[in-house]
């Protein structure tokens, strides 16, 4: 966990992600597990799921599900080595389509910084569709964000 949010990309896109060092990194995780707890839910707090390598159990990254004012947003991470092979949109389609089954949710959000073109491609590709690019609070400033949707009847390509 703390080599993916250690890495470049991670700290340019995602440095809320970026702990200092092992006892943030252990802190951060004892949260996030606790969101597993009776019976967990995404519209209350964080719920995030491991992406694993199918045949190497690697830890490739992580999908992430959170309330942001009255919808659930999705975010997700790929090591930098495991990019570019279609791991990111693989576990978002399979994600969303389990977090919609499981706890009814008809959509989910995603936000992306307007700039981060790699993100954008991997949300197309898993079935998002973009919404708007609107200025607001990201990432501990003001930028400009790509907001985008899935919804539960959007035909995912790559399934």
């Amino acid at each position: 966990m703390r080599e993916l949010n250690g890495e470049a990309s991670t700290r340019r896109w995602l440095p809320s992600h970026v702990y200092a060092d092992a006892d943030e990194a252990v802190s951060r995780m004892r949260y996030l597990v606790s969101g597993y707890a009776s019976p967990g839910d995404p519209r209350l707090g964080p719920y995030v799921l491991g992406v694993e390598h199918l045949a190497s159990g690697v830890l490739l990254g992580h999908v992430g599900f959170s309330p942001f004012e009255s919808d659930v947003e999705v975010s997700y991470a790929i090591a930098e080595d495991s990019r570019g092979r279609g791991y990111g949109a693989e576990a978002l389609i399979h994600a969303c389509r389990w977090a919609a089954a499981n706890f009814g949710l008809p959509r989910l959000l995603a936000l992306t910084e307007a700039e981060n073109a790699p993100s954008r491609r991997t949300l197309d590709r898993a079935g998002f569709v973009h919404d708007e690019d609107t200025v607001m609070q990201f990432q501990g400033s003001p930028q400009t964000v790509s907001r985008y949707w899935w919804r539960l009847s959007t035909p995912a390509s790559n399934s």
